[in-house]
């Protein structure tokens, strides 16, 4: 039986996270770096618009099997960057807040963790298996 090890779901989808962790990740450091910008508003990637993708991208044989699902496939690119709405505006209309930026940024650092370990946890269990059939030769 024929495995692809490197062309599977998982990861795919774990390259398309970490993709968008690395976007998220700038546009953080942005919104850090322009926060004595006068005017400047605060802009946050979309975790629906991620979610989605991530779903249309990795799982191409979705199919309806229940007459309640949705159907259709996602249109076009969606949008990532956003200005969210309600932060709090100082005098200058500025709207970052450091505390938030940096509880992002530590969520961020998280998520790429995460994903480091599924994808150390995977090329491990490779790694052993590929130990047992030499072993047992």
């Amino acid at each position: 039986m024929y495995m692809d090890l490197f062309e599977s779901t998982t990861l795919r989808a774990i390259e398309g996270y970490v993709g968008r962790l690395s976007q998220r990740q700038q546009v953080i450091s942005s919104n850090i770096a322009n926060i004595d910008t006068p005017g400047y508003k605060t802009k946050e990637i979309s975790f629906h618009a991620t979610i989605g993708e991530l779903i249309s991208s990795s799982s191409p044989n979705m199919r309806t099997t229940r007459e309640r699902h949705i159907e259709g496939e996602p249109t076009g690119p969606m949008n990532l960057v956003f200005e969210p709405q309600g932060l709090i505006e100082r005098a200058d209309r500025n709207n970052v807040d450091i505390d938030r930026e940096m509880m992002k940024l530590s969520e961020t650092a998280i998520g790429y963790s995460m994903m480091t370990q599924m994808l150390s946890g995977r090329y491990q269990r490779l790694i052993n298996s590929i130990n047992e059939r030499g072993g047992s030769q």
